[in-house]
Parts: structure tokens; sequence; C-alpha cells
């Protein structure tokens, strides 16, 4: 398995990282590529999923790119790391044991990792915090597609992301009733390369038994400098208004 980290570019632009994704999508669909793992930070952007509402978007001049996974609206930006696993699972498919076992990669992450009590909500996607005054808080966003047996998207947890300009302008993912968490606001201080460091091997740990093939070996690999790089005009367009 090829682990594509995009990281040490510095931050990514989420169209160009969504482009390549569907054409890789492509190759390991139809076994001309190996399987992928996509790790990136990307330049602030939000994006919506196929489950977005017109009242998750309150304030229509944030620029919302429309993404064909699951979930609702969220926000990508500094500090926060993107594992997309762009993978074949074995057949028959079974997309409930692929989403288990993508939630419980980052639930060992965090509790192994850094101590955090993080679980489930049932009836709702992504890895939580419950709140000591009945709001909880979600601190890794999930947010998956499978087609022609291979995934694509995947999930994206708060690091260390700035309370003052991260999800600004949107609810995050649909959810009125609940809160964001960052591991730097749990005061877990980790920077995004060393998180996706440790986030890579649990989450590959938890989901080969749903691969088509056994995930060795595993070479990390980078991408050219500036190959995913944000255009001055996609940064302007993605930051949008701050509040």
């Amino acid at each position: 398995m090829r682990i594509l980290n995009l990281i040490p570019s510095g931050l990514t632009d989420y169209s160009a990282v969504n482009d390549f994704q569907h054409a890789l999508h492509d190759q390991v669909a139809s076994g001309q590529a190996e399987d992928t793992l996509i790790v990136a930070e990307f330049a602030p952007a939000w994006t919506a999923g196929r489950h977005t509402k017109p009242e998750d978007i309150p304030d229509s001049t944030v620029p919302i790119i429309h993404v064909d996974r699951a979930g609702s609206a969220t926000w990508h930006g500094p500090g926060q790391v993107v594992i997309y696993p762009i993978v074949r699972l074995r057949e028959p498919v079974d997309l409930y044991a692929w989403i288990r076992s993508v939630e419980n990669g980052v639930l060992q992450t965090l509790r192994k990792e850094w101590g955090l009590p993080v679980e489930r909500i049932e009836g709702r996607a992504g890895v939580w915090l419950r709140g000591s005054q009945g709001r909880d808080r979600k601190i890794c966003a999930i947010g998956l597609k499978v087609a022609r047996g291979a995934t694509m998207h995947g999930i994206a947890l708060n690091v260390a992301i700035d309370p003052a300009h991260a999800f600004s302008g949107i609810i995050p993912c649909g959810l009125t009733d609940a809160d964001v968490a960052s591991l730097s606001w749990e005061g877990i201080y980790s920077d995004v390369p060393h998180a996706a460091h440790l986030l890579v091997p649990h989450l590959i740990q938890s989901i080969t038994p749903q691969l088509a093939t056994r995930p060795e070996p595993i070479h990390w690999e980078e991408a050219p400098a500036g190959a995913f790089a944000p255009t001055a005009s996609s940064e302007l367009q993605s930051e949008g208004p701050t509040q």
C-alpha cells in the first residue's frame, strides 16, 4: 500500500486533490494502481456532501465545494489532517463494516495515543467527545463513498485548528445541537505531521480485514513540490468571509 503524503509540500488545494482522488479511484477500481492513502492538510475550504441542506449554509456568500461523499457541510484547513483511503474492498462489499472499520481506526488512535475518551454516537457519523453540558463535540468528521468496489473520501481529524476561522459561516455537519473539538482544545499539543504518522498505522490495521488484498508492503512517498499547491485565485475563493 502506498501512503501518498502531501503534508511536507504545505497546504494543498482541495479541488486539485479531489480531482486527483477521482482519477486514482478509477485506476484502483480497475486494478491499474495499488491501494493508496492520500494524506493532506488543506488550504481553507468548505465542502458539502450529499446530505447538505440549504439551512446548513446560513451565509450564502461562503463558497462551498460540492462533493460526492455522504454527510453534510464540513470545513477543511490548517491544523487538520485529512486521510482519504483509495482502496479496493473484498467481495461482497459490506459498506457498514467499512464505515465501522474507518471509525475504529480513529477511535483507537485517539484512545491509545492521546488517552481521549472518544466514542461513536448512534445515528451520527464521525468520532465524538461527550459534552458535560449536553452538547457533544465532534473531533473527527468521516464521509465515505464506495463505487465499483473501491473507496473514496475519508476522515478529517482536527489537530490544532484556529477557532477564530475554522467552521465559520456554516453549521458543521448539519448539527445545530453539537459542537466541534480539536486535540489542541483538549490540552493535547501535536502538529499535523506527527498526528498523521500516529493515525495511519492504526487506520491501516483497522481497515485491513475489509481490503481485497493485504496492505503489504507499506511505503510512504511524497508528491512533487507544488503539485497540489493552491493558486492565488483558489486561496482567495476558498477563504470566504470569517467571523
